[in-house]
């Protein structure tokens, strides 16, 4: 038998070992295009996080040659410098082809007399830049929608201290309880959300990160210490104090919308997607739970599981907030 737990403590704990690594793995890029002091000559700016900022040829529009290239690195990104010149100007379908494999990125130009600043989303290739927009076109709910969902889907996947909480949730209680806490966190990291991405509240991103991660922590030891106290009270205590977490979490999820670069005129139907997406994927992630500790059960290794996986997710939630703290000077 002690066999079976121990297999089942090495396993939840493998499953939870990357997230030591890195946090927040949503890999976000910022892209500019000005004019140099030549006609038709440009620098093109991409900061790009370290990780996957390695050195690699841009692929430029037809007629265009590169003539210079800087690299520095600061704050774990790496910051880029192209400087080319073309032989005629940019038509309207003309792009840059970056080699990054950013999750998104934000693209900003005014080199055609109008400003561009929009949101880009990557592929297996990298990130394709518009150089040739000449405006930022108001676009239709169609090409906005799509977007946004597939942004809000993705950071809740890759943002490990996100999934950590909702996997607190997930073991705490099952059911209906389960329902209410997941919808009482949905409404609390939505309003933050909002609040924040229309910048009618501003706070620190340093001091959110680490309090998220002890939110990690917190619901940890309460998922370990549930069934031993009286269960309404404490019911409506986990509501109220999972829904204020959710104002935690919402508030990291403002940073990362804010980064991918939203129009003026695109924020509302932006935010709305991006948190539609953010539901989806973490009621996905629920259920691949629910299933997971049901095929447990079929085996014994349920509660064996549960317990292994709480003590390795508070553990790694107080590691996260000790890095982020000991990070405050640094930032």
């Amino acid at each position: 038998m002690w066999k079976n737990k121990l297999a089942a403590i090495l396993l939840a704990l493998a499953g939870l070992m990357p997230g030591v690594a890195m946090a927040d793995i949503f890999l976000s890029a910022d892209f500019t295009l000005t004019r140099g002091e030549e006609p038709n000559s440009y620098e093109f700016t991409a900061a790009v996080p370290e990780v996957v900022g390695q050195p690699a040829a841009l692929a430029y529009p037809q007629g265009c040659q590169q003539t210079a290239m800087t690299r520095q690195t600061s704050g774990g990104r790496a910051q880029y410098a192209f400087e080319f010149a073309c032989d005629r100007a940019f038509a309207a379908n003309d792009m840059i082809q970056t080699p990054w494999k950013a999750d998104g990125a934000r693209f900003v130009t005014n080199v055609l007399g109008a400003q561009v600043d929009r949101s880009l989303t990557g592929n297996a290739g990298g990130i394709a830049v518009p150089v040739g927009e000449t405006a930022a076109a108001q676009r239709p709910i169609s090409s906005i929608a799509p977007e946004f969902l597939a942004q809000g889907v993705w950071h809740i996947w890759l943002g490990w201290d996100h999934l950590a909480f909702v996997l607190c949730l997930a073991l705490l209680t099952r059911g209906r309880a389960l329902l209410w806490l997941v919808s009482a966190f949905t409404a609390g990291h939505s309003i933050s959300l909002a609040l924040a991405f229309f910048e009618l509240l501003h706070v620190p991103v340093p001091p959110v990160e680490a309090a998220i991660a002890l939110s990690i922590t917190f619901m940890a030891r309460e998922a370990l210490l549930a069934g031993k106290r009286e269960e309404s009270l404490a019911f409506r205590r986990q509501l109220i104090v999972v829904s204020l977490f959710g104002l935690l979490h919402g508030l990291g999820f403002a940073t990362a919308l804010g980064e991918l670069g939203v129009q003026p005129g695109e924020k509302l139907p932006a935010l709305v997607f991006f948190n539609i997406g953010v539901e989806v994927g973490q009621l996905l992630f629920v259920g691949a739970i629910i299933a997971m500790l049901a095929s447990l059960r079929a085996v014994s290794l349920a509660t064996s599981a549960r317990v292994a996986a709480l003590y390795a997710v508070g553990a790694i939630g107080c590691f996260w907030m000790v890095e982020r703290v000991a990070g405050f000077g640094i930032a």
